[in-house]
């Protein structure tokens, strides 16, 4: 199914329900319709073609997704951009995406001040609130017909979605109709939601973790936009929004779990909270279930396969020591899709290989980038990267990348086990692990270390508390003590920039 047939379904099936709730008040579904229409009427009264690129640089506003999913519906290929990107990074993929459009916002003013004489495909920059050089976007679709759009295919290209990876530069990931469609349904089934669910929306908007909230609205569902996250507001929003689901990756669940009590009243009608981009320390997971009991829905997925697999809250609703084993677990691929563990000489454990996925939620391959495609996607499957493992029930264990894996001397270290083994130091807050460039050993594993307030440690004493739990091989070389690990917006350390840090870069 494309994307623009199952809009057409929500105005028909929920009409005056309501689909979005901000601070300006609430659209129904049949509002949000016209308004992805009209958006989509206006971009091809500009002259724009089907599959033209057009980027958004938006903030987290309504806006922001009635023409994320307008320009998708009227088959334009839609570019998410990053915010926080620097004026170069972000010409830079305005010309690898060769986009057409530009929707922004005079937020971004100064990043798009001469935009035109940098970019060669660039022809419309159009402003939402107005006030800026270009286009002003509200009376485009006031001018626009809320005429049908055509009909398009589920096989055209929707989206280009740059990777969030933390070691090399991002790449555009080709995500189809037919792609899109298989992660919403497949989320909806999944993860349990219906109409009658209410998800509450902390997150950003741009990032191909926002499916979740794609699926929500697919379901007939409320989608609440409720801004930035602040880990002080969170539960009364939850409360005052009623909302029965909301995301978080786990950094924000770390912040968020200092201002809870257990049993909190505000958190009554909550079911669950999906959490993911990157893994959950077991003593974060620990102290969650016993404030909120049973509510952490865990969620394995990437930019080239989003919302491959999930742990279900009810799953820990068990025995301590089965808990305590499925907290370290992404549970099972969700209906459709399927992962397997290929071994790999390059995987220190015998149990454990390389992650690969094969369903209709994998991307087609990276914009003009057919090595790059070629080397990800072969025989059928998307070659991950991830290094994981299985148990008896089938639940999927991550414990790093191919990528990270240090080689320090003969032997191959996964940073994951010399992390988890620092980690239990009482001192420690937060640890990074991975291998810095040595010209005795190759790599030599390195700890980036973030100490709890008011509470010290030095080098010497965290290598002997690993000595006492790793074999020696495995034990730091260094111990680097840093104010705080540079992560993404998934949560995950951004290793690249610790190696800056390193001056091995």
């Amino acid at each position: 199914m494309h994307i623009a047939a199952k809009i057409d379904q929500l105005a028909l099936w929920h009409g005056d329900r309501t689909a979005i709730v901000d601070s300006f008040g609430a659209w129904s579904f049949r509002q949000l319709h016209e308004r992805i229409t009209r958006f989509g009427n206006a971009m091809h009264g500009l002259g724009l073609k089907a599959g033209d690129r057009i980027a958004l640089l938006v903030p987290d506003i309504r806006e922001y997704l009635e023409a994320d999913y307008g320009a998708m519906a009227a088959g334009f290929v839609r570019v998410p951009i990053d915010p926080r990107l620097t004026r170069r990074d972000f010409v830079a993929l305005l010309r690898h995406a060769q986009a057409r459009a530009l929707i922004t916002h005079p937020d971004f003013a100064k990043k798009i001040e001469g935009l035109r004489l940098e970019t060669e495909t660039l022809k419309w920059i159009i402003h939402i609130g107005g006030g800026g050089i270009g286009l002003d976007y509200e009376d485009l679709l006031g001018r626009a017909s809320d005429q049908a759009l055509t009909e398009r295919h589920e096989s055209d290209l929707a989206s280009l979605n740059f990777s969030g990876g933390t070691t090399g530069s991002p790449k555009a990931v080709m995500l189809r109709h037919r792609n899109l469609m298989a992660v919403a349904q497949n989320t909806i089934a999944g993860f349990d939601i219906s109409a009658r669910s209410v998800f509450l929306n902390v997150r950003p908007l741009w990032p191909i973790a926002q499916v979740i909230l794609m699926a929500h609205l697919f379901a007939g569902a409320t989608v609440v936009l409720g801004g930035p996250f602040d880990p002080e507001q969170l539960q009364q929003q939850i409360q005052q929004s009623g909302a029965t689901r909301t995301s978080l990756v786990p950094t924000q669940l770390v912040r968020a779990l200092d201002h809870w009590r257990p049993n909190d009243e505000q958190l009554r009608r909550l079911e669950a909270i999906y959490v993911g981009g990157s893994r959950i320390p077991p003593p974060v997971f620990e102290r969650a279930f016993e404030l909120i009991g049973a509510r952490i829905g865990v969620l394995y997925g990437m930019t080239e396969a989003p919302v491959t697999c999930y742990l279900p809250p009810e799953s820990l609703a068990s025995d301590a020591l089965r808990r305590r084993q499925l907290m370290e677990s992404v549970g099972h691929e969700l209906f459709g899709y399927q992962v397997r563990i290929a071994p790999s000489a390059e995987t220190p454990a015998e149990a454990t290989g390389e992650v690969l996925i094969r369903g209709d939620n994998v991307m087609a391959g990276y914009w003009q980038d057919d090595p790059a495609t070629g080397r990800a996607l072969r025989g059928g499957w998307l070659h991950t990267g991830d290094i994981g493992w299985s148990d008896g029930s089938g639940n999927l264990y991550i414990v790093g990348r191919l990528n990270d894996v240090i080689r320090s001397g003969s032997s191959n270290i996964i940073p994951k086990e010399v992390e988890d083994a620092i980690g239990t130091h009482p001192a420690v807050s937060e640890v990074a692990v991975l291998g810095v460039p040595d010209i005795e050993w190759g790599e030599a594993v390195t700890a980036f270390v973030v100490l709890k307030p008011g509470m010290g440690a030095s080098e010497a004493d965290l290598v002997k508390h690993c000595r006492e739990q790793l074999a020696g091989y495995k034990k730091p070389r260094a111990v680097r003590f840093v104010a705080s690990l540079p992560r993404s917006h998934y949560g995950k350390v951004i290793r690249a920039e610790l190696l800056a840090q390193a001056g091995k870069l």
